[in-house]
């Protein structure tokens, strides 16, 4: 039923996995250029959803006929938005820190939340969700009182799944 397939050395996935892996060491090398390219790419794509909020309104006034207008105005603040990162790189980079932070906390209530469903089915693994949701609520208040920390926690995060990345790619060449 299943034939054996004979896989071949791969030079793309070897190459690509080397430049990961290098990214990720000089991305934990430089945090300070890596957080602000990070809040580049952040300006670029709050401008292009902005614009692509902008079709998506003229689409739905043109197919439906409905009044769309907070989608242009999500559509203009995430303009806004984005040129005024690209324009000043240091408020995008705090943005970002104070965006993970606020992240962190809302996963964390979730999974406090969530914790309840897994009750019924086992006491201790919901017991451990609640714990862990707890921490990580307590980490996400710390990281939103310390923008430095977060932002460094963003890039060790980056850091760490390019060189995940990059060795996935190097194990799968082979």
């Amino acid at each position: 039923m299943f034939t054996e397939h004979k896989k071949g050395f791969d030079w793309f996935s070897l190459v690509l996995g080397i430049l990961f892996v290098i990214a990720g060491i000089v991305s934990f090398a430089h945090p300070d250029k890596t957080m602000h390219l990070l809040a580049i790419l952040v300006g670029i794509a709050f401008i292009l959803r902005g614009i692509y909020e902008l079709w998506f309104r003229n689409f739905i006034n043109n197919t439906l006929g409905e009044s769309t207008g907070w989608i242009i105005f999500i559509a203009i603040l995430d303009i806004i938005l984005g040129i005024f990162v690209l324009a000043w790189p240091n408020f995008g980079i705090l943005y970002l820190a104070i965006l993970f932070a606020v992240w962190f906390i809302i996963d964390s209530l979730a999974m406090i939340r969530g914790a309840k469903f897994f009750r019924e089915f086992h006491r201790g693994y919901a017991t451990w969700l609640v714990i862990l949701g707890i921490i990580s609520l307590i980490l996400g208040i710390i990281l939103l009182f310390s923008p430095l920390l977060s932002a460094i926690t963003v890039v060790w995060l980056v850091s760490v799944m390019l060189m995940v990345f990059g060795i996935m790619h190097i194990i799968q060449a082979f």
